[in-house]
């Protein structure tokens, strides 16, 4: 299933885009924004496979809305005009579909994208990092965990004490230590669910934090050393609760 974003300032075309998706068992049409501000909020929030991407927009443009994402998904351009589709492509879009559109040339668009995703996948899964949690066998005292990562063509022994916090950028994620920082390709949540949950909080869509590295929190953020981390509407009332 991919999950699916439309950025469209017309309803026509979110009308059209939905009534094609209805036909496909592997769409799923998680959010339409009407503008790219609107778009830019939702995925400072969440997290979507593709994005059906309008050009001509009020105020910010569907190109320079792109190119504001470090690590955007999958883009199909759905636009009236045909003079940006070079640029477009420049910027890695999986395919430009010239309003109006037939539903058979959305179904090569969105099969092109639905392949690229397996790719993807299966890239991920190929180098996927092996995290397995560690407890060492001596007494309370001298009890210490960690992780086994692999990450920059090397598996780094990490002790979980010396983690601060994880951040996800697109396909990666950033492991940062006290005195260096690991980048590996895997999902945030793969961490989430392998860290121990009295030790880590996710407290947005691309960070995890070691609680006890915690300086303090001010309003939506946590200051961790020198570095303030935002914390996601969805994810605060997890960490209001955990700190109770």
């Amino acid at each position: 299933m991919m999950k699916c974003l439309i950025v469209d300032d017309e309803p026509l075309a979110h009308r059209v885009i939905n009534n094609y998706c209805d036909n496909l068992s592997f769409i799923e049409i998680e959010k339409e924004c009407y503008s790219a501000f609107e778009a830019i909020n939702y995925l400072n929030e969440n997290q979507v496979d593709l994005i059906f991407l309008d050009i001509n927009m009020p105020k910010l443009k569907g190109l320079d809305f792109l190119r504001t994402l470090d690590n955007p998904p999958l883009i199909i351009i759905t636009s009236a005009y045909q003079e940006y589709a070079m640029e477009g492509y420049e910027l890695a879009i999986q395919d430009y579909l010239l309003k109006p559109f037939s539903f058979e040339r959305f179904l090569k668009a969105v099969n092109k994208a639905a392949q690229q995703q397996k790719l993807l996948e299966g890239s991920k899964k190929k180098s996927e990092l092996e995290i397995t949690t560690k407890a060492s066998s001596n007494s309370a005292s001298n009890h210490q965990e960690s992780i086994f990562i692999k990450g920059d063509k090397k598996t780094h022994q990490v002790a979980l004490d010396g983690i601060l916090y994880l951040e996800s950028i697109g396909s990666y994620v950033k492991i940062h230590l006290k005195d260096k920082t690991i980048v590996s390709l895997d999902r945030l949540t793969n961490f989430e669910n392998k860290l121990p949950n009295n030790l880590f909080i996710r407290i947005h869509r691309s960070y995890i934090i070691a609680v006890g590295k915690i300086n303090f929190i001010e309003g939506n953020r946590v200051k961790i050393n020198d570095v303030f981390i935002p914390v996601g509407s969805v994810y605060k009332q997890n960490l209001t609760k955990f700190l109770k």
